[in-house]
């Protein structure tokens, strides 16, 4: 394998984590800097056009990067129970934040960014090296 080769999954991985970051410093712009709300969520959610380009910009990020995780799953060795773990904390995480928008728990979304970091913690640098 030429060295180009072996250094492809370590530039992507940097690419998604670059992209899913700038998504996440644009989601924390202050309500006052985003302007009008757009599409009304719930009581005190709303997206907005600063909001748009920040979701689509992590969303693009996450995709490509769980596309990568997927396609390298095989090469990471986890046993099987690890992987059960690390998917059912990966989707508690997601399934607290998306709730957490959507109803009254607001800071439920930390809970749920913790328990889907944990897991990508543990993943995505085996994705890199592997």
């Amino acid at each position: 394998m030429s060295p180009a080769a072996a250094d492809a999954p370590r530039r992507q991985v940097a690419i998604t984590a670059l992209l899913i970051v700038a998504g996440v410093l644009i989601l924390f712009v202050p309500a006052g800097g985003e302007g009008r709300v757009l599409v009304p969520l719930s009581a005190g959610h709303g997206l907005s056009a600063v909001d748009a380009v920040g979701a689509a910009l992590l969303a693009v990020g996450a995709t490509w990067l769980e596309v990568l995780v997927v396609r390298r799953l095989p090469h990471l060795a986890l046993p099987p129970r690890a992987l059960f773990a690390l998917g059912l904390l990966a989707g508690l995480g997601v399934g607290l934040v998306i709730a957490s928008v959507f109803s009254g728990f607001f800071w439920w979304w930390g809970v749920g960014a913790a328990a889907l970091g944990v897991a990508v913690l543990i993943v995505v640098p085996l994705t890199a090296c592997r």
